[in-house]
């Protein structure tokens, strides 16, 4: 994709795949998610490039990361058939 250089100060952008899917509990959906993420933050930074811009990312919180509970030692939660419990809450592990 070519991209004329513009004098566009700052752009915004809101990407919330592995955010908003990952409370759907859904493995399946969070895999698909984070790779339309990927591709879409790959698109970016390839315009980004091409305008000699600067890509800045933040996040607020994990969720995607890490779906599977836990307990205090680190181990997987199970329910009553032995599977593994899924979180869809935001994990408490540091974002980077």
């Amino acid at each position: 994709m070519q991209v004329e250089k513009c004098r566009l100060v700052q752009v915004r952008l809101n990407i919330p795949n592995g955010g908003m899917v990952g409370h759907t509990g859904d493995v399946e959906a969070n895999v698909v998610a984070c790779k339309a993420a990927k591709e879409v933050v790959k698109m970016i930074l390839d315009v980004v490039d091409q305008v000699g811009g600067i890509f800045v990312v933040t996040v607020d919180h994990g969720n995607v990361e890490d779906m599977v509970k836990m307990n205090k030692k680190g181990e997987h939660v199970l329910d009553k058939e032995g599977n593994v419990q899924i979180l869809t809450s935001h994990t408490l592990q540091p974002v980077s």
